[in-house]
């Protein structure tokens, strides 16, 4: 993907926090993204989660609705009701779920990726959460 430079335009390499218990998916993603200029922190577990958002000041979350032995859906909630992580775009992603299911849940997240998905819808997804800042 072509890196295109407009003038009065400041680029800033977004950090974004993959939380995905898929050790081939997490690798590929994180390559993916850090290929496009994101600073990527890859995260199996949501156990750490809130230490994580603290410390890498992510301005983005990908996230796995179904991660090893937790809930994103309650992850996801908890993020949505905390007043210093409320703020954060978050695209969840699943396998075992459907878009229809997702809103039915009232999980208002970003934006939603269901599994299979293509690394470019991926891109595109968070391209537009994260517009470059216009001075």
């Amino acid at each position: 993907m072509a890196l295109k430079l407009l003038r009065n335009v400041f680029y800033c390499m977004n950090r974004i926090l993959v939380v995905e218990d898929d050790p081939d998916l997490l690798e590929v993603v994180q390559l993916i993204l850090e290929a496009n200029n994101y600073k990527v922190f890859p995260l199996m577990t949501g156990r750490p989660i809130f230490r994580i958002i603290e410390e890498f000041k992510p301005d983005l979350i990908l996230m796995d609705i179904k991660l090893d032995g937790m809930d994103g859906r309650a992850i996801f909630k908890e993020i949505r009701t905390r007043k210093e992580t409320a703020h954060l775009p978050v695209i969840l992603t699943s396998g075992g779920f459907s878009e229809d299911y997702i809103m039915r849940e009232h999980l208002l997240s970003a934006d939603y990726l269901e599994k299979p998905f293509e690394m470019a819808l991926m891109l595109d997804k968070i391209e537009k959460l994260l517009k470059p800042i216009i001075f």
